[in-house]
């Protein structure tokens, strides 16, 4: 078995993500939210917007809240109407901040194989499902009559590869600007050709349509994070932590550029809208679990982020009244969240948060990599606090910081940059949050007329205590004791 050292630049990027400020840009110019007294759209609320000189862009009527397009002054005529309690600016959500590299071929070299013989990569590589007992679960499959399902907010996941053919049930997109791709030209396919152009329209309005990138980009996060839920036995290289699952694939980043004062930005980002929307599709589909592994940090005294920190709060509840458990990391900054710094979404009251946790030591056992019995740690990048509820394996460097050993990280599918099949090791609380929301669809699928809340305590209850609730919640994620 090899142990694959990261390069400098891996290290070097696990560092920046420790040190690094909110998962945000500076947002476009003349993009707000507004959001109503009244948890529904007003029946005139465009007209009511259009007289302030706005151009509505995205309702989510069920939330009363409105997407507009407008300039600077539009806030304050805004807020002056009787019937609005907020207006603020439409937040940009940016590709989370991960440690990514695809694995080499000499790693991939590991062929000791289980549970089958062609998830070759499952002994010498993913610790992290043995560590939550997820192999006690797969010993009893099915363990319920229905499969369980979840729902990916994310860059998009990769339909075609191996471990997840067959796998992804639903394929949407609600981004400004997409491009579907893949054999099957799935709408949520993590293919970016197309961009929001902020320089020649910095008021962008879909009206205002996309424009063709220079080039073609693929992003593999989103692979990455449905492989780790959901990759199949026997498919590819590796395995999920509930190879039946059923995938609903919602795109939700959006590729943008725009020229600041450091020079040309062409970013992927998730604006408020379409994450609102894609929450709200997945919950009208019957999604029991929705997977977000993204987020930004807001100050709760900040006039400016309050249109955004209501209305998530607002999406959050009504899909939590709706039967969806809303699953989110908690952020990879290091920050402690307990002043009036707070991470959006997973802080919310209705939003299960979920840090990162590493390993002190590996050791083989049985031709398995293992995590050492007590050698849990708060992975090095997550965010603490009391609003996390849970921890699951996130990847961390290891024993030594001055080096990254490969196998410590989280290993699992994506997506390569010409857009074929690859396995990636990754950290961060973005690898954490889909351990824990496969487990919560496990017990939904189990106890099918749960509640979210139910099941959110379900899983606390259930958890291995392994130190500070701060740092831990109520312990790490056990898909053993769980599943019954």
């Amino acid at each position: 078995m090899k142990a694959g050292i990261l390069a400098t630049a891996l290290l070097a990027a696990l560092a920046s993500t420790a040190a690094s400020a909110a998962n945000t840009t500076a947002p476009p110019t003349g993009r707000y939210l507004v959001v109503f007294k009244s948890d529904v759209l007003p029946a005139d609320a465009a007209q009511r917007i259009t007289k302030q000189g706005g151009v509505v862009n995205r309702t989510i009527d069920q939330i009363g809240v409105a997407v507009v397009n407008a300039d600077a002054g539009f806030v304050t005529r805004m807020a002056r109407d009787t019937k609005v309690l907020s207006v603020g600016t439409e937040h940009v959500f940016q590709l989370p901040d991960v440690a990514s590299r695809e694995m080499t071929s000499e790693e991939m070299g590991d062929v000791e194989g289980a549970p089958t013989p062609a998830d070759n990569l499952y002994n010498a590589y993913q610790w992290d499902m043995r560590r939550m007992g997820a192999p006690a679960v797969w010993a009893r499959l099915p363990v319920a009559a229905t499969a369980p399902r979840v729902a990916v907010l994310d860059t998009g996941v990769m339909d075609s590869h191996p471990d997840l053919a067959g796998q992804v049930e639903l394929s949407v997109s609600t981004t400004y600007c997409n491009t579907s791709g893949g054999p099957n030209n799935t709408a949520a396919f993590p293919k970016y050709s197309t961009y929001i152009n902020f320089d020649a329209y910095p008021n962008w309005t879909p009206a205002d349509g996309c424009s063709v990138a220079p080039n073609t980009t693929y992003e593999s996060h989103g692979t990455h994070v449905a492989g780790t839920i959901a990759a199949k036995f026997g498919g590819g290289r590796v395995v999920g932590v509930a190879p039946d699952a059923k995938i609903g694939a919602y795109k939700v980043f959006d590729r943008y550029r725009q020229t600041g004062a450091n020079g040309l930005v062409d970013a992927i980002g998730a604006f408020d809208g379409p994450l609102f929307s894609a929450i709200q599709q997945a919950t009208l589909a019957g999604y029991p679990v929705i997977s977000m592994s993204l987020g930004s940090h807001v100050l709760r005294n900040d006039k400016g982020s309050n249109a955004s920190w209501l209305a998530w709060d607002r999406i959050a509840k009504w899909a939590n009244r709706n039967g969806t458990l809303l699953i989110a990391s908690a952020g990879n900054s290091a920050y402690n969240l307990n002043g009036t710094l707070a991470h959006v979404p997973s802080d919310l009251s209705t939003v299960m948060s979920t840090s990162a946790t590493g390993t002190s030591q590996l050791q083989v056992v049985g031709g398995k990599l293992v995590a050492a019995p007590g050698s849990d740690v708060l992975a090095f990048y997550s965010n603490y606090g009391s609003s996390v509820d849970v921890a699951a394996p996130g990847g961390d460097c290891g024993p030594d910081p001055s080096v990254c050993i490969g196998q410590y990280l989280i290993a699992n599918t994506g997506i390569s940059s010409t857009g074929s099949a690859t396995y990636l090791l990754m950290a961060g609380t973005s690898m954490a949050t889909p351990h824990v929301s496969a487990v919560a669809a496990y017990v939904r699928s189990i106890h099918p007329t749960w509640t979210p809340g139910e099941v959110r305590a379900w899983l606390k209850s259930t958890a291995q205590a392994i130190g500070g609730r701060q740092e831990f919640g109520s312990g790490l994620v056990d898909a053993d004791a769980a599943a019954h």
